[in-house]
C-alpha cells in the first residue's frame, strides 16, 4: 500500500490561476504524494475515487480540489460531511478561502427538524453525516443541486454507533459523484469496489513516525523503549509516563498522552504537573490563558480551579466531561504550544487535527460498560488514530509514538497487534434492529413511496450480506407496519404521518414508540415522569450510576409522588437502564429549577460537559415528544410538554421564560431581572435604566434593544 514518492508542482495543475493563487497563499508549491497520486487518478476530472492515507497527509486539500474543479466544470453544489461537529467547523474555515473567487460557503449542524432551506444560496456546505441524514428526510429541493458528496473519515463506518448513519449516508451519496476520504483501511480494495471508486491508498506522513513499546527493567526506576526500527532508548524516573513525558520536553517537544479514563487522565495530569519546573513557559501568554478561563461562563468553578492550576505549570487534561468552551480552549493553546503536555481520553484521537511531537498510550484495555469489572483491548483503529497524532508538521522531524505495557513479557504481543498489524476491516454496523429499522424509515422518508423491490435494493445497497439483509428486511417491515410507521397501498410502502414525523423528528422508531405507549397509556403527569419516560429510550443520555447511588435510587422510587409513565423492568439490564433515566430525569428536575450548575455538577458527580450533552440530548427529546404528542392528539400531555421542552432548553422555571428570549439573557440573568421587579419583555423596555443597571450599561442597552425588537415582532 505504497507509491512512489512522486511530488507535483502546484504551476502543473490544470486549474485556472485563481485557485492556484489560493493554494500558493498558504505556503504550498508543491503537491505531496498522496495528493499528486489523487490527481494522477482524475481527481480533477471529477473520478470516482477512495484515498486512504494517515493523519496530516494533506485530505483536505485533496477535497478541496475535488470540489472547486467539479463545481467550475459542472454548477449544482458539493457537500462536505465529517464525524463531528468540531471538524465541521475546521473544515468550514478552511474552506472560506474560496469565498474570494465566488463559492459560497456555509456550515450546518445539531436542529435535526428542518430543511434548511436557507442553503439554497450556498454552494459548498459542510455539515455531519447525522444533519445530512436529517436533511435527505426533509427532501429540501436544494438539495437535488448537490451532485458532489466528500465523505470524510470513511473508517467511522466502523463505528458501533456512528457507524449506521455513516453507511446509510453513503450509500445515498454513492449514487452521485463522490470522493471518500479515511485513516487506513485494511479492506480498501473491497470499499473502493463497494463505492464504485478507484482506490488510492498510501502510508506517507509528512513526519515518519516512530513507533515503539515501552517496559520496565528489573533495575528499579529504568524503562526501556523498543523501537520498530529494533533500536532502544531508556529513560529513569518514578514512573514510565511521567518519565517519557519529561524526556521529550526537554527536547522541545510537547506532548499527548492517553489514559483510559477521565480520573486517570486528570491523575495523570496532576502528576506531570509536579516535575514541569523545568519548563519554560511563556507566562504572559499563561495568564492570558488563565484570564480566558476566568471569562467564559460554562463549567464547573471546581473544573475550572483544577485546569488553572495545571495550566499555569504548562499541562492540562481534556475530556468529553469538560465543557466545549473549556475544551475549546485547552486545544487552541496546545495547538499555539503554550501548553506543552495534554493528557487526554481517546475520544480526543478523533477529533480534531491536535499535533504533538510525543504520543504515549498509556492503556491498552478499556472498560466494559456492559460487563461489570472486565476491560476489553482496544481495537487496532483506535491505537492508530492516537498514534497518528505524533509529529507536528513544521516543528519536528519525527514523530514518536509509545505504548507502555506493565511487563516485559506484554511486549511482543503488543508490538505485532498494534504497531506491525493492519487495522480491522470495516463491516456494517446496520445488522441489528435498532439500526437497519431507522435505515429504512429513513430511506422511505427520503424517497417517499417505494415498492418493495426498490426498497430492498437500497438495502442490497449496504455493506451486509444479502443473506443478512433478507432476515431483518421481513423483519423490520413486519415491525414497522404493526407499529403503524409504514402502511402498504398498491403494492407500495409509504410512511404514515406517524412514521414520517418520526423519521424528521429525527429519533429512532423504538424511541418513539416507547414515547407513543408512555403518553397513550397514561394520563398527564409530573416533570420528573416525562423526564423518566424520555431518558428511558434508547436516544437517551447516558451517566454512569454508581453502586451507592443505585441504593439511594430505588429508594427514591418508593417515595415519589407521581406515577412514572415507564413500568418498572424486571431484566436487569432492562432495570438499570431504567435507574440511569431517573438519575438523568433527576439531573434534569434540577437544571430547569434552577439549581446553580456548581451544585449539580457535584451532586451528581458529573462534568459540565456531561451536563451540556444530557441538556442538548433532553431538548432534542423533550421537543420530540412534544411534537408526537401533537402528532397523536394528546392534548393533555403535549401542553405539558411544550412547556417543559421550553423550561429544558434553558434551565429555567416558567416564569422566566419570556425573559430568556432575550439575546444574551441566560438563565442567571433573567432570575436577577426578575427578582429586581422585571419580569417580562414589557418590564424590560419600560425600565431601561434599571436594565442597565443589573446587568451594566452595555449589556443592558443590548437587551433593552432586543426586548423592543421582540415585543415588535409579536404585536
Amino acid at each position: 500500500m505504497s507509491l512512489e514518492l512522486e511530488w507535483m508542482s502546484i504551476d502543473d495543475l490544470k486549474l485556472p490561476s485563481n485557485v492556484i493563487d489560493i493554494i500558493k497563499n498558504r505556503g504550498i508549491k508543491k503537491l505531496n504524494p498522496p495528493q499528486t497520486e489523487a490527481v494522477k487518478k482524475g481527481l480533477l476530472d471529477g473520478n470516482r475515487l477512495l484515498l486512504t492515507s494517515p493523519t496530516g497527509s494533506g485530505k483536505t486539500l485533496i477535497a478541496e480540489m475535488g470540489i472547486i474543479s467539479f463545481l467550475l466544470k459542472n454548477g449544482g453544489k458539493a457537500i462536505y460531511v465529517t464525524p463531528l461537529r468540531a471538524l465541521t467547523n475546521e473544515k468550514y474555515l478552511t474552506f472560506k478561502d474560496w469565498e474570494s473567487i465566488g463559492f459560497k460557503v456555509a456550515m450546518t449542524s445539531g436542529d435535526y427538524d428542518t430543511d434548511d432551506a436557507w442553503l439554497k444560496n450556498y454552494d459548498i456546505i459542510i455539515t455531519t453525516y447525522e444533519k445530512l441524514d436529517s436533511l435527505w428526510r426533509h427532501r429540501p429541493d436544494w438539495l437535488n443541486e448537490a451532485n458532489y458528496f466528500v465523505l470524510d473519515e470513511l473508517h467511522y463506518l466502523n463505528d458501533p454507533e456512528r457507524g449506521p448513519v455513516v453507511e446509510s449516508v453513503t450509500i445515498r451519496a454513492k449514487r452521485r459523484n463522490l470522493l471518500a476520504l479515511s485513516a487506513t483501511i485494511s479492506n480498501y480494495k473491497q470499499i473502493a469496489k463497494w463505492l464504485g471508486a478507484e482506490p488510492v491508498a498510501t502510508n506517507w506522513r509528512p513526519v515518519p513516525l516512530m513507533e515503539g513499546v515501552m517496559y520496565p527493567e528489573r533495575k528499579k526506576k529504568e524503562y526501556t523503549i523498543l523501537f520498530r526500527d529494533n533500536t532502544a532508548r531508556k529513560v529513569h524516573g518514578d514512573d514510565a509516563i511521567i518519565a517519557y513525558t519529561l524526556d521529550s520536553l526537554s527536547k522541545n517537544g510537547q506532548v499527548l498522552v492517553f489514559r483510559n479514563s477521565r480520573k486517570m487522565a486528570e491523575s495523570t495530569a496532576l502528576k506531570i504537573a509536579n516535575y514541569m519546573n523545568f519548563v519554560s513557559l511563556d507566562e504572559k501568554a499563561i495568564s492570558e490563558i488563565l484570564k480566558q478561563l476566568d471569562d467564559i461562563e460554562e463549567g464547573g468553578s471546581d473544573e475550572k480551579e483544577l485546569l488553572k492550576s495545571l495550566i499555569s505549570k504548562g499541562v492540562a487534561y481534556h475530556h468529553a466531561g469538560l465543557s466545549k468552551a473549556l475544551r475549546d480552549i485547552i486545544e487552541e493553546s496546545f495547538r499555539k504550544r503554550k501548553i506543552k503536555v495534554i493528557v487526554a481520553t481517546p475520544t480526543l484521537a478523533a477529533g480534531v487535527n491536535l499535533p504533538a511531537r510525543t504520543v504515549i498510550i498509556g492503556d491498552i484495555y478499556r472498560f466494559n460498560r456492559k460487563i461489570v469489572g472486565y476491560y476489553d483491548e482496544i481495537p487496532v483503529m483506535e491505537y492508530k488514530q492516537m498514534s497518528g497524532r505524533a509529529g507536528r508538521p513544521g516543528f519536528d522531524q519525527i514523530g514518536e509514538s509509545i505504548i507502555v505495557v506493565r511487563d516485559k513479557e506484554d511486549v511482543d504481543r503488543v508490538f505485532k497487534k498494534y504497531i506491525l498489524s493492519d487495522v480491522e476491516p470495516i463491516e456494517s454496523k446496520l445488522g441489528s434492529e435498532r439500526a437497519f429499522y431507522t435505515f429504512l424509515l429513513g430511506i422511505l422518508s427520503a424517497e417517499g413511496s417505494l415498492s418493495e423491490k426498490q426498497l430492498e435494493a437500497f438495502a442490497y445497497e449496504s455493506l451486509l450480506a444479502k443473506s443478512v439483509v433478507d432476515v431483518y428486511f421481513d423483519r423490520a417491515i413486519r415491525w414497522l407496519s404493526e407499529h403503524s410507521f409504514i402502511r402498504e397501498e398498491n403494492n407500495m410502502f409509504t410512511l404514515t404521518n406517524f412514521g414520517k414525523r418520526v423519521a424528521d423528528l429525527y429519533i429512532n422508531p423504538f424511541t418513539a414508540d416507547i414515547i407513543r405507549k408512555g403518553l397513550e397509556g397514561y394520563k398527564a403527569s409530573c416533570e420528573i415522569a416525562y423526564l423518566h419516560l424520555l431518558a428511558f429510550t434508547p436516544d437517551g443520555p447516558l451517566v454512569s450510576v454508581g453502586r451507592n447511588e443505585e441504593e439511594e435510587l430505588i429508594e427514591l422510587l418508593e417515595d415519589l409522588e407521581c406515577e412514572l409513565l415507564v413500568e418498572e423492568p424486571y431484566e436487569e439490564d432492562e432495570y438499570s437502564l431504567y435507574l440511569n433515566a431517573l438519575k438523568v430525569a433527576l439531573i434534569m428536575k434540577d437544571w430547569i429549577d434552577e439549581v446553580d450548575e456548581d451544585t449539580i455538577l457535584g451532586k451528581y458527580n458529573i462534568g459540565s460537559g456531561d451536563l451540556r450533552n444530557i441538556v442538548e440530548t433532553m431538548d432534542w427529546l423533550t421537543y420530540s415528544a412534544y411534537h408526537l404528542s401533537k402528532e397523536l392528539r394528546l392534548d393533555d400531555h403535549s401542553d405539558k410538554l411544550r412547556i417543559l421542552n421550553l423550561r429544558v432548553t434553558d434551565g429555567v422555571k416558567e416564569e422566566l421564560l419570556e425573559l430568556v428570549q432575550i439575546g444574551g439573557v441566560g438563565r442567571k440573568r433573567a432570575r436577577l431581572l426578575y427578582n429586581n421587579g422585571i419580569k417580562g419583555l414589557g418590564d424590560v423596555v419600560m425600565n431601561p435604566d434599571r436594565v442597565r443597571n443589573l446587568l451594566g450599561q452595555k449589556l443592558g442597552e443590548r437587551v433593552v434593544q432586543e426586548a423592543a425588537r421582540l415585543l415588535n415582532r409579536f404585536h
